[in-house]
């Protein structure tokens, strides 16, 4: 935060609310006069310039005088936009005032920290998913949080599968209301296995976060995923079927046919 001095008003302490995309803050700024004399017609503003940081009210305010050794307090409320993305925003401020009956002017820059936290969510689905048989295993991460989530890594660990490749992958930055989908090569030992998922990353204040889930899913027998039309029967035992039966009734017609000559 940066703020100017003259020889008269000082800015002698600012607070301003950390908030979230589409909240409301307040804004409190303390002005001093350690100068040697009374400062009159005295006024703060605050330029709004940035459509989607908007004044709940006035963005000046005013005040007859401020004695020498003595402070005033200047607060003003904001609103930020639903769709502002987190970050540090500047509102340059300016103080006039007379002195002496001279006018003078002050500028500065005050800081508006946006922050907000991403919100993950981990979902699982499986494909192929038979007892012993190859499948995959899908590991969808969803960030329904206002602020990204940076430096993403996901590890899955379980003891009811075989991880057919290796069980960590590195995602990156998912955005805000956005989505990434990593895929594992795996087989199913067991018909309800399940999964434990690590999700790792770090937030808008560099901080980072991890976040563990243990989900439970379903694979099927043979016999219930040809039931279900995820695994297609072979046709081969009715076609050995069908052979066998023919050869049957060749080789008894032909004991037939032998019988009646040796007959005849």
């Amino acid at each position: 935060m940066v703020v100017g001095i003259s020889s008269a008003l000082s800015v002698n302490s600012v607070f301003v609310d950390t908030i979230s995309p589409g909240e409301e803050g307040t804004i409190r700024v303390e002005i001093e006069n350690d100068g040697n004399r009374d400062v009159e017609s005295v006024s703060f503003g605050l330029d709004f310039s940035d459509p989607k940081i908007i004044p709940l009210g006035s963005s000046e305010a005013f005040v007859n005088e401020i004695k020498e050794d003595d402070d005033e307090i200047f607060a003003f409320r904001f609103k930020v936009a639903n769709n502002l993305p987190v970050g540090t925003y500047s509102i340059p401020y300016k103080i006039k005032y007379e002195e002496n009956n001279d006018e003078r002017e002050q500028e500065g820059i005050i800081g508006v920290i946006v922050s907000a936290e991403p919100e993950i969510e981990i979902i699982a689905d499986t494909q192929n998913a038979i007892v012993g048989a190859q499948g995959t295993l899908n590991i969808k991460i969803v960030n329904k949080g206002l602020a990204d989530a940076r430096f993403v890594s996901l590890f899955v660990e379980s003891e009811d599968l075989i991880l057919l490749s290796e069980n960590s992958e590195y995602v990156g930055t998912i955005d805000s209301d956005d989505f990434e989908i990593s895929s594992f090569d795996v087989i199913y030992s067991k018909r309800f296995p399940s999964i434990s998922v690590k999700v790792v990353y770090k937030d808008f204040s560099n901080n980072e976060n991890e976040i563990i889930r243990f989900i439970s899913l379903k694979a099927y027998t043979p016999q219930e995923a040809i039931e279900k039309g995820i695994l297609k029967k072979s046709n081969a035992p009715v076609y050995v079927g069908i052979f066998l039966f023919l050869l049957i009734v060749w080789i008894v017609y032909k004991i037939i046919l032998k019988r009646r000559k040796n007959k005849n």
